[in-house]
């Protein structure tokens, strides 16, 4: 049964510089500190005025949103959280829809132009994206998930869920990760995004740290109860093959989400990605109004959180990854200043030697001439054939 929800909300009309798919420019961001980024998507507000020579006429009114019932809800989740999560018209591609939620859209590197290149791929994919609105109540903030059916999708087969953090950054990568399956270079998962509603930045760094960092084990919490078991409850999903994917800030929650996993009897996740982890953001200051302060103990992560005071043996499988050209430059500070910083590669390489003496399944690829994200969505690509081959 389909439920409408009309909404009218007045909303500018905005423009953005589009991101290249293939990497060659990359948004910025204050946590990626890298030498080789380019300035955030632009967003310029346009207003328009009109004179008063001729009637007023009235403003037309902006098509309204569609929520659609029919989710089966896990026991986990609250009634509060019920109430606010639903499936929803997929917006992401309509900024006169988009718009009515949030100026936010423009986050997810999306131009408005149905000719932009970028635009056409997940336009190419549309039919096979369900978007998702989900709230939690422990951490009392909205997020939006795509979730991307495989090609030939069958609601009776079992599929691995691949769930990519940073939907902003990533989402716009997963249609060349899709097409690979859909030419029989790798088997079928179901993509799983999490990022922010419009009506949130979900670039922003301070955004990012405090769900990442700060309170990353209610993030985990949120993850492994409600979006994961939601998710189960409503696809076949196989989770001894299922992975989670995070960079940067990501690379930094995702550490922490193999290490504490052990803390939960669901096992959503059998595989981690642990992409160029900012694991500097714990302790040290770069002068952009992180929170450290709300950090109890910065230093937990070179002990694995006390995964292994625990645990004896991990039963998961790491991939670790990093650009070798990635570099820092804070603003507002001096080289020097930061010159004793352990680089995110050799941050990375850490994490590498530390699990793989506990005998983790782990592998470490730093990519020749890389940056912070220009690796990324190659990386994605290969590792879904690498890990995911076709029978």
């Amino acid at each position: 049964m389909k439920k409408r929800i009309t909404t009218f909300i007045t909303c500018a009309l905005l423009f953005c510089t589009a991101v290249s798919c293939s990497d060659t420019k990359e948004n910025s961001s204050s946590s990626d500190n890298t030498a080789e980024t380019t300035t955030a998507a632009e967003t310029v507000a346009e207003q328009t005025t009109e004179t008063q020579t001729e009637p007023a006429t009235e403003k037309p009114t902006a098509p309204p949103i569609e929520y659609y019932d029919g989710l089966t809800y896990p026991d986990t989740m609250t009634d509060k959280e019920r109430e606010n999560t639903s499936y929803r018209e997929f917006t992401l591609l309509y900024p006169e829809k988009a718009f009515q939620i949030g100026v936010n859209r423009l986050s997810y590197g999306i131009p408005q132009e149905t000719g932009d290149a970028v635009h056409k791929k997940v336009k190419s994919i549309e039919e096979n994206i369900r978007e998702l609105k989900i709230y939690d109540e422990q951490l009392d903030a909205g997020f939006l998930s795509h979730i991307i059916l495989p090609p030939d999708y069958d609601e009776n087969k079992e599929y691995p869920v691949f769930l990519v953090c940073d939907a902003e950054y990533w989402l716009t990568k997963l249609p060349d990760a899709w097409q690979l399956i859909n030419e029989g270079e790798a088997a079928p998962v179901i993509f799983v995004t999490l990022g922010y509603d419009y009506d949130t930045d979900g670039v922003d760094d301070n955004v990012r740290y405090d769900k990442f960092a700060v309170k990353q084990d209610k993030m985990l919490d949120f993850i492994t109860n409600d979006l994961m078991q939601l998710i189960s409850a409503n696809y076949k999903v196989d989770s001894s093959r299922s992975v989670l994917f995070g960079h940067s800030l990501g690379g930094l929650f995702s550490h922490y989400a193999l290490c504490n996993s052990d803390r939960y009897e669901y096992q959503p996740f059998a595989n981690y990605i642990i992409a160029s982890p900012a694991l500097w953001s714990y302790y040290y200051d770069s002068g952009d109004k992180m929170d450290l302060k709300s950090i109890s103990d910065p230093y937990a992560y070179r002990n694995e959180f006390g995964y292994f005071d625990r645990n004896e043996t991990m039963d998961k499988k790491v991939f670790i990854c990093a650009g070798e050209n990635e570099t820092y430059r804070f603003r507002n500070q001096k080289p020097e200043e930061y010159a004793d910083l352990p680089t995110i590669p050799e941050d990375a390489k850490s994490v590498y030697e530390r699990l793989t003496a506990h005998g983790v399944s782990a592998n470490l690829m730093i990519y020749e001439n890389s940056y912070h994200r220009s690796y990324v969505g190659n990386m994605l690509c290969e590792y879904l054939k690498q890990n995911f081959p076709t029978e």
